[in-house]
């Protein structure tokens, strides 16, 4: 009885809650589907408008019953669903706004088309760096150098943090509410199974050095870190305080080190030398290395 009363208080607000991202889902559907340039949904505008409309309301129908029922599982997935694609279309329409879908994925012309934005210059490049983590192949040092000239390397690790951080959130997300197939839908079955086989037995510490790391694909390690053992605590702390040095160094490098003097040309070469070196030897000697990692804290502990 106790369950039932809880669930009858809390319904009023799902429904409500539920309500507002099923409207904001079919109202950006519709909005991006006028926006959009490609001939074959402008010609049919409407029945394109109507098909998202209806899957907005059966998905919130489903949602509201397992709500009713006391299917919590059913009713967060749906929720959740929802709001994960209110977010994305939000995110479509300003993009589709703005333009972002005319413009080639080099520096000058993205950071022309950054300019062009005006007002909506912080929240697309938000926008940008969070599409960056989960679906453009824009590596992040790129995006970045955009923010630094645009905006300063202070303000660009700001917008920096918020993007990446909410798109390395959702990849995480992605890989342990959805699984191994979603995960393999976004990022290949081959790229999955070759990351997977790299890091199994050894999640925490390598994942770790790897997001530290600008060589390694940190978009993809987000997807895989979900369908490993890490923890969503280890996970969350660990990927904030990554994001804010990567970033962080990042920003003030490109500022403090020229790129139009000799002296500065060297420490970037220096500096990419040692990455690269740093890259190989980890990505050569992952086994190697957790071995006498897990043989440490085994002495230790046995110490103890």
């Amino acid at each position: 009885m106790k369950d039932k009363d809880g669930v009858g208080k809390a319904l009023p607000l799902k429904i409500v809650y539920t309500l507002l991202c099923a409207l904001g889902c079919a109202l950006f559907a519709v909005f991006c589907v006028y926006e959009t340039e490609i001939s074959f949904i402008q010609n049919n505008a409407f029945l394109f408008s109507l098909l998202f409309c209806t899957l907005a309301v059966v998905l919130f129908v489903i949602a509201v019953y397992g709500a009713y029922k006391g299917k919590e599982m059913l009713y967060k997935l749906l929720f959740t669903l929802l709001l994960g694609v209110l977010i994305c279309l939000i995110l479509l329409f300003v993009l589709l706004k703005t333009g972002f879908f005319t413009i080639v994925k080099d520096k000058e012309s993205l950071a022309n088309y950054l300019q062009k934005s005006g007002g909506w210059m912080p929240a697309v490049y938000v926008g940008l760096q969070y599409l960056q983590v989960v679906v453009l192949p824009i590596p992040s040092v790129v995006s970045t150098a955009v923010g630094v000239v645009l905006f300063g390397p202070f303000l660009t690790i700001i917008y920096s943090i918020i993007g990446i951080l909410l798109g390395s959130f959702t990849a995480f997300f992605i890989g342990r509410k959805l699984g191994a197939k979603a995960v393999a839908w976004m990022i290949g079955k081959d790229t999955l199974a070759t990351w997977q086989r790299k890091i199994k037995g050894k999640d925490n510490f390598i994942l770790t050095l790897m997001f530290l790391l600008p060589m390694f694909p940190d978009d993809v390690l987000c997807f895989i870190a979900g369908l490993s053992t890490m923890s969503t605590k280890y996970f969350t702390v660990m990927i904030i305080l990554a994001r804010l040095f990567a970033i962080t160094t990042t920003c003030y490098s490109i500022t403090l080190i020229p790129f139009d003097t000799w002296w500065g040309l060297l420490i970037w070469g220096v500096l990419f030398g040692a990455i690269l070196l740093a890259f190989y030897f980890i990505y050569k000697n992952m086994d190697a290395i957790q071995n006498k990692l897990s043989a440490w804290s085994k002495n230790k502990h046995n110490n103890k």
